[in-house]
């Protein structure tokens, strides 16, 4: 686990390769086809090496769920254990690996109580719904991101229909599956994250992430799809859109990756037996095999 940008995926091939491993992909972006530049999917190249699973399996308007990707992963997790090899769970969408460790909320809340909530509140800005949401449930609100609109309505439903924040019901459902593994969570300094998170984003523009978002526009991948909500392509595709200069995107889509990046940190550290590994020291990548090795008794 990591917040973009820690070389998650790069580590876990290095260990997967090291240890006869799969890869199976907890990342929410890297499910949707055509979605590469701006997600820092992994190569075909990379997959040749080190076989990965969930990637690419989705279309741009189709939605995905954090349940849904779980009982996936548990799937394959089993399948690759079958085959006994190592199963490699690697991403930096932290309710996906919530939901795999620790269940599935499964709130029951009419679905006409339900509507007569939203169009209630549906004349508020989405940062004031932000805000209140982290007045009633600050965990939760850090977990998401200030403009989505979709989930923030949903947390807020969830506490005052219900009585109890996410967390809550998180601790009361069904635990997940015993997997009987070891959580490593990689992170860098925040000022050299901050740095290789402007570096790669500049890198992912020349390397032509407007024209991979301009090509997924005219193929008729609407601004309203599942997948166009992805970290960057927004910002890109409202700005061609309205006809303005998609390069000037670059430093809006640097900041907002930055945030997303600390809020993903605060998320994982809520994962109380995971190990934090600094990646940017020298023995970084060698902690990280270390560990495997002493956790499994290689």
């Amino acid at each position: 686990m990591g917040a973009t940008a820690t070389g998650k995926s790069d580590v876990a091939i290095r260990m997967a390769k090291e240890f006869d491993g799969e890869i199976i992909s907890m990342d929410s972006r890297q499910v949707y086809r055509g979605f590469d530049i701006g997600t820092g999917k992994v190569t075909a190249d990379d997959r040749r090496r080190v076989p990965h699973h969930l990637i690419d399996i989705l279309e741009p308007h189709e939605f995905n769920s954090a349940g849904k990707h779980a009982a996936h992963a548990r799937t394959i997790f089993d399948e690759i254990l079958d085959k006994n090899k190592t199963p490699f769970l690697v991403g930096g969408t932290g309710l996906y690996f919530r939901v795999l460790f620790h269940g599935i909320i499964d709130v029951n809340i009419p679905e006409e109580e339900s509507k007569l909530f939203r169009q209630a509140l549906s004349e508020q800005a989405t940062r004031e719904l932000y805000e209140n949401l982290r007045e009633i449930d600050p965990e939760r609100a850090a977990a998401l991101s200030p403009r989505d609109r979709v989930r923030v309505l949903r947390a807020i439903e969830i506490c005052l229909l219900t009585g109890k924040t996410h967390s809550e019901h998180i601790a009361g459902q069904r635990p997940g599956a015993d997997w009987g593994g070891l959580k490593i969570v990689l992170t860098l300094p925040r000022a050299a994250l901050r740095k290789r998170i402007a570096e790669r984003t500049r890198e992912m523009y020349e390397r032509g992430w407007v024209d991979e978002v301009r090509s997924l526009l005219a193929s008729g991948v609407g601004l309203e799809a599942p997948a166009m909500k992805s970290l960057g392509y927004d910002v890109i595709a409202r700005a061609l859109a309205a006809r303005l200069d998609p390069d000037a995107t670059i430093d809006t889509v640097i900041t907002r990756t930055q945030q997303y990046a600390k809020r993903q940190e605060t998320f994982f550290r809520s994962e109380r037996d995971a190990h934090w590994i600094d990646v940017s020291a020298s023995d970084g990548v060698e902690a990280v095999k270390g560990l495997i090795r002493m956790h499994f008794g290689l």
